[in-house]
């Protein structure tokens, strides 16, 4: 049974293809580009830092997207959120929140970081996959996985809330940033495009509903 101590090994990689869609699910009124990488990951222990961003300036910025939007609803919405026996959606879960559509302008290697390619590091879901007072440890032992599988620009991770969904963290290292062409970015509240979307995933493959007020 791993230990959940990064033994060293190099991570299995794979390829994610240029052309690709991903998703990612942000703060509406965030002052940043949807398609830019965060520069200046936030210090361990800080309480907004995330699951996986590089805590070595080595790695360079870094970007979260899935390439499913069930995985970006897993990661934008439901993340660190508390599901009722009734399972309804919360307003609060979609209000000031947009879904960003990316286009992937290249080739890109990510360390594949779930599955048998955790395991191969001595890694499990107790580890990968807790909640925020492991944020720091996961951001540490991404940061290691890294740092020794070197043709790596990035990770795939499995989603906390699905164990069929994955999600990616990109990173530049010290190259430019990868191309990453913006397609479309929409409310996911007060448009009604977007709004039923989001609404859709929750219920089809979530199983959760919202059952409140919708604006006009």
């Amino acid at each position: 049974m791993p230990t959940n101590r990064y033994n060293g090994r190099l991570a299995d990689v794979e390829t994610v293809r240029k052309g690709t869609e991903l998703y990612r699910i942000m703060a509406a009124d965030a002052s940043y580009a949807a398609n830019s990488f965060n520069m200046k990951p936030r210090p361990l222990g800080h309480p907004k830092q995330g699951r996986f961003e590089p805590a070595d300036p080595r790695l360079g910025g870094y970007i979260y997207v899935g390439d499913t939007l069930a995985g970006a609803v897993a990661e934008g919405v439901l993340r660190n959120q508390s599901i009722s026996k009734a399972g309804l959606v919360r307003r609060s879960w979609l209000v000031n929140k947009k879904l960003v559509r990316l286009r992937l302008g290249s080739d890109v290697t990510v360390a594949s970081v779930y599955g048998s390619g955790a395991t191969k590091l001595n890694l499990d879901t107790a580890l990968l996959c807790g909640g925020v007072s492991q944020y720091s440890q996961t951001r540490q032992t991404g940061t290691k996985i890294l740092l020794e599988t070197t043709p790596a620009f990035g990770m795939r991770y499995r989603c906390r809330n699905h164990d069929n969904l994955t999600s990616l963290m990109l990173i530049t290292r010290k190259a430019p940033a990868l191309s990453l062409t913006l397609i479309d970015e929409v409310d996911i509240f007060f448009d009604k495009r977007g709004r039923d979307l989001i609404l859709d995933v929750l219920h089809v493959e979530f199983q959760l509903q919202y059952a409140g007020v919708l604006p006009n």
